[in-house]
């Protein structure tokens, strides 16, 4: 019971210990004179194995979101998270190398338009690569982090809502608040003029067993039955194989994504269970590409009803036949309804079909806290580095005060370093987390990543704020004193 918290704070301090010795070995072994002088300015050269680690880390990275757009399913997921996290760390690494890039782009236009206060933070930054790397990194952090979890889902259930949209057919619909609409019902509604194709829409759930890394798992997978001859009159599964019209008692269609994974092909076998226990092996009839709205598996009513407790369909879809007005062929549906299916309603330009897992929206719970708790202690890092630095720099702004700088000069030096640290921060952070999306959307929808915009502003807020705040804040109350001489108070 105890064991898994004892283990990871026996390797947090352990993991701490080997951080500590690696980043204050050089420290111990340094000259005290050298020593004095390197406390007033960074090291020019920075370490060969650190620049050798981050490119290293940064193929990994890119190698593993290639790996990611050639797989499907969890590998794509998987691939596509480890390339995130190896972005990271080589950005990390690089840190001190992106910023000399980035202020050798930014500098020029902070001199120009920032006047006094942007030639000084130009310097300064030039002058502290390594500091405004380590400024720069935990916002990259940020941005990643909460990019890469806040994009994933929502590219799925954005993509997932298209397909359901591109798959819809029909162009009435029968629902009921009731438990149900009976086959009965169904049937009767097919003989109304001007119906071409109608067909009720069955629900439930299945489990499918498979191995995973070598590892047996059991998937609970949405899944529905429609009536083959009206398919794909009332919706279009986009068949890439097969026939959805083979399917009847003892076959099934089958997602393509699903049907790779498993190595399935027309006439192969594959097995489920029902909700009441059967396992049932089924022949692939067709395979399909809209799996994203439609789920795994596409059945025909004879093949679920058997296995549901009440085989009530939760609507009718109603495709019209050529040159068939709506409202009449509502208005006789609605007629027909008032005594197979009283309460039943009739209702124009129905929603698409989108099926989601039943532990969707626990996971979506789970991923905006684990967002919020990490994205937290993250942001607190973010504050803790650049106060740290600025109280770092109170005896620099105290010089510059002494050689005749300004408040003004001074705080606007800050406010142009504070802008550049989010301004490259944002960007690095989106290419960072861009990355593996890209992959992943690729390997999942087939098209780009999404991130709502609320979610991407609160974002980028967050970043704004943080950043203004360490790098503001530590220093107003040096800003505010005289200097000794009486010089600098422009």
């Amino acid at each position: 019971m105890y064991a898994a918290p004892l283990v990871t704070g026996a390797l947090t301090v352990l993991v701490a210990r080997i951080a500590a010795a690696i980043a204050c070995r050089r420290i111990a072994k340094v000259r005290p004179a050298q020593a004095m002088g390197e406390a007033q300015s960074e090291a020019e050269q920075f370490g060969r194995g650190r620049a050798v680690t981050g490119v290293v880390m940064l193929v990994l990275g890119f190698g593993a979101a290639g790996t990611a757009v050639l797989q499907f399913g969890e590998l794509a997921a998987m691939a596509a998270s480890s390339a995130a996290v190896s972005l990271v760390i080589a950005c990390a690494l690089l840190g001190p190398w992106i910023a000399r890039g980035a202020m050798r782009v930014l500098g020029v236009p902070a001199e120009r338009l920032g006047g006094a206060g942007g030639y000084l933070a130009a310097a300064a930054s030039r002058a502290n690569s390594r500091r405004l790397g380590a400024a720069i990194t935990p916002i990259v952090l940020v941005v990643a982090f909460a990019g890469v979890q806040l994009s994933a889902g929502a590219t799925l259930d954005t993509q997932g809502g298209r397909q359901a949209g591109q798959a819809m057919r029909a162009e009435l619909a029968i629902t009921t608040d009731g438990p149900g609409i009976p086959d009965g019902a169904v049937r009767s509604v097919k003989e109304v003029p001007g119906v071409a194709a109608a067909s009720g829409v069955l629900h439930s759930t299945v489990v499918l067993a498979r191995k995973e890394a070598g590892e047996p798992r059991l998937d609970r997978l949405p899944v529905m039955a429609l009536d083959p001859s009206a398919l794909p009159a009332t919706i279009d599964p986009k068949v890439t194989s097969g026939d959805v019209g083979d399917l009847r008692a003892g076959t099934v269609a089958v997602a393509e994504e699903r049907a790779r994974a498993l190595d399935l092909d027309i006439g192969s076998k594959v097995t489920v269970r029902y909700g009441d226990g059967a396992n049932v092996a089924l022949t692939v009839a067709a395979v399909y590409e809209r799996s994203l709205a439609l789920g795994d598996f596409l059945f025909a009513p004879a093949e679920l009803a058997p296995h549901l407790a009440a085989s009530l369909n939760t609507r009718v879809l109603l495709s019209l036949a050529p040159g068939a007005a709506t409202q009449d062929v509502k208005a006789a549906v609605q007629r027909v309804l008032a005594g197979a299916a009283p309460g039943a309603t009739v209702a124009e330009q129905p929603k698409g079909e989108h099926l989601r897992t039943e532990d969707r929206g626990v996971g979506q719970v789970i991923s905006l806290v684990a967002v919020s708790v990490i994205g937290g202690f993250t942001i607190t890092a973010v504050l803790s580095t650049l106060v740290l630095i600025m109280v770092g720099r109170r005896q620099e702004v105290i010089l510059l005060r002494l050689v005749g700088a300004g408040r003004r000069q001074i705080r606007w030096m800050l406010r142009i370093e504070a802008m550049t640290v989010m301004l490259v921060g944002l960007v690095v952070g989106t290419v960072t987390a861009l990355v593996p999306l890209v992959a992943f959307s690729l390997a999942m929808t087939g098209s780009w990543p999404y991130i709502p915009p609320a979610q991407a502003g609160l974002v980028v807020l967050a970043v704004v704020v943080t950043a203004g705040a360490g790098y503001l804040l530590p220093l107003k109350s040096v800003l505010r004193k005289r200097p000794p001489t009486g010089v600098g108070r422009g």
